[in-house]
């Protein structure tokens, strides 16, 4: 992390002097972070963050195997779907506050409308039926209430069923999220190894403010003991704003991959990706996510971090071409 970082305990403090119900919950149980989704590729860095930040931490994962990680630094892990009531009651009881990753970006094997939309309701019952002082929930840059884009409208949906729980929370939208392996490296990889060409989809100028993992995870764990942060939605992304093809190529740089670009009209590829989503389980991209391409993927501010958290991320652009060497080369 950058300097400036948030020593060990001071979060936990922070959290008691600006929570009052927190701080009538006895001993430890006050510093007990419930985290949804920290088995996944930014749940991970949030969840030992918050080990890091001197909280207790719960994790709720469908098996308890996938979080021996956790268990290892003396995390409590429930066993459990996201998408049960009964587990996430269980889950909430003695929590002082919950962050939630929890958002699938296709719509099988498990629907949007169970984990996007109905799933945040369901903790923001739960966790107000326990006695959760906040929920932190981890959303999308773009998400809105158009039926065009299906998982961002069902991200919004998703926010707007917790806010109406009446549970105080915080939503932080995030442009890409960054990391050595998964997200949209994973993408970039697929797409690199399939076919004998590399297709770049539309002119590849669709511009996104990505942001380091672990910077985002700062902004998650720190939001925990904002009180002025209760209502309000933000939406966060790194020091630059880059094209797809800009990140495209920090990737192939570092990968040493040389395969040739080609450039295809995103309306020409719109039906090959309707048939690689009948044909394939996990196709290389579906309509959908190609119909969200096109949208700007930014913040409202290059200083968004700073403004909201006080702390400058690290620019994707050199972090990129360090890091993503980091993998194996094909």
């Amino acid at each position: 992390m950058n300097g400036g970082d948030v020593p060990p305990g001071r979060a936990r403090r922070s959290l008691r002097a600006t929570h009052p119900v927190a701080a009538t919950i006895c001993g430890a149980l006050a510093d007990r972070i419930l985290v949804l989704g920290a088995t996944g590729f930014f749940g991970r860095a949030v969840a030992h963050g918050v080990l890091d930040a001197g909280y207790q931490l719960r994790v709720l994962a469908r098996s308890a195997a996938s979080a021996g990680a956790f268990r290892v630094r003396g995390a409590e892990v429930v066993e459990g779907d996201a998408t049960d009531p009964a587990a996430l009651a269980r889950a909430c009881q003695g929590c002082a506050a919950v962050i939630s990753l929890v958002g699938v970006k296709r719509n099988r094997p498990q629907t949007y409308l169970d984990v996007n939309v109905d799933a945040p309701r369901l903790l923001g019952e739960a966790a107000r039926a326990a006695g959760v002082t906040k929920v932190i929930y981890i959303s999308s840059i773009g998400a809105q209430p158009d039926a065009r884009f299906k998982y961002l409208a069902s991200r919004w949906a998703g926010e707007q069923a917790l806010q109406r729980t009446g549970i105080p929370s915080t939503i932080l939208r995030f442009s890409h999220i960054l990391g050595e392996d998964g997200g949209i490296v994973g993408d970039f990889q697929r797409r690199a190894e399939f076919g004998p060409v590399v297709v770049i989809p539309g002119d590849g100028e669709q511009h996104s403010q990505p942001i380091i993992r672990e910077d985002a995870a700062r902004c998650v764990i720190e939001a925990i003991s904002r009180a002025d942060l209760y209502g309000r939605t933000v939406e966060l992304g790194g020091p630059e704003i880059l094209t797809y093809q800009q990140l495209f190529d920090f990737f192939a740089a570092a990968r040493g991959i040389t395969k040739r670009q080609v450039k295809v009209p995103i309306p020409l590829l719109e039906p090959i990706a309707a048939i690689l989503g009948a044909a394939m389980g996990d196709p290389i991209i579906t309509s959908d996510e190609l119909s969200t391409l096109g949208l700007e993927n930014i913040a409202a501010s290059l200083d968004a971090v700073l403004q909201h958290f006080g702390f400058r991320p690290h620019s994707p652009s050199a972090w990129a071409q360090t890091h993503w060497k980091l993998r194996k080369v094909f």
